[in-house]
């Protein structure tokens, strides 16, 4: 049985990749509790996604157990930040008092490192380029130039 002041809370979900929907946001907070409304947030124009969202809880407890376990979350290469609503000063950061975990910095600099080599390595241009410029180097050292052969030239 719910206590008095233990009306439902809302969650604002931030930094979500254009591609996630309400039924995977409810799918990702529902093992924590009841939910009474998912919603992701677009462009009225366009219906593009503006990666954010809400997630409201029927419980405060629920919502609070949801923001500890899932702030911070990777979700389509993506590092997803929850906030809580405080009803006097709407949404904040849980960290907002303290200075942000170290381990967030270090995950959003691997995220970052990740997503650069993931990008650019997966593009056949990139690979096309490495591999022209290690055939111009094997043909440069075969054909007999060596490193005192080779010329910087300033302009």
């Amino acid at each position: 049985m719910s206590q008095p002041n233990d009306h439902g809370s809302s969650l604002l979900v931030s930094d979500l990749h254009p591609d996630v929907t309400e039924q995977l946001l409810h799918a990702i907070f529902s093992p924590f509790g009841p939910i009474c409304s998912v919603r992701v947030c677009r462009n009225t124009i366009t219906n593009r996604s503006r990666g954010y969202g809400f997630v409201t809880f029927e419980h405060r407890q629920h919502a609070e157990n949801a923001l500890e376990a899932l702030n911070f979350l990777e979700l389509m290469d993506m590092t997803v930040k929850v906030l809580s609503r405080d009803d006097e000063r709407g949404f904040r950061d849980i960290y907002a008092d303290e200075t942000e975990p170290t381990e967030s910095r270090g995950r959003r600099l691997a995220n970052a490192v990740k997503s650069f080599f993931t990008t650019s390595l997966s593009s056949p241009g990139t690979w096309l380029g490495i591999g022209l410029f290690a055939l111009a180097i094997h043909r440069s050292f075969k054909s007999g130039a060596g490193y005192d052969d080779i010329k910087i030239i300033k302009e």
